[in-house]
């Protein structure tokens, strides 16, 4: 871990965060999911169930990447950000995601929950 914070030192980017609970604070979750939107756009062309559509798709993984830019920017609004944009992907695609049962959407659909979570909890301990 070290060799890669000093790499990513080397370049003045964010280091990765020492401990779990600091993942909220990160942009490397937000960035993570946006790469997993993209590319689940890609397997969205073949429409197959369970799959938000490649535009929304594609949508999401710029609202996913943004996020994660404003985390590195603004420690505050950040957080709120990636919360909002995964509680929106849950709320119209995840009940999608669950009634057809396929491993790649309930992958992308737990990926996102979970980085609601982190960005969520973070944005709820600051605000309390």
């Amino acid at each position: 871990m070290d060799a890669t914070n000093g790499f990513l030192a080397r370049r003045n980017l964010p280091l990765l965060p020492k401990h779990a609970d600091q993942l909220g604070l990160s942009p490397y979750p937000a960035y993570a999911l946006s790469a997993a939107c993209f590319a689940s756009s890609i397997a969205a062309l073949r429409n197959t169930p369970g799959w938000a559509g490649t535009v929304p798709l594609v949508a999401f993984a710029g609202a996913f990447g943004m996020s994660g830019y404003a985390t590195t920017i603004d420690k505050e609004n950040g957080p709120s950000m990636a919360t909002a944009w995964g509680s929106v992907y849950l709320f119209f695609f995840g009940r999608e995601a669950i009634k057809a049962m396929r491993p790649g959407p309930l992958l992308l659909t737990a990926g996102v929950a979970g980085s609601t979570y982190v960005y969520g909890k973070e944005f709820i301990e600051m605000w309390t």
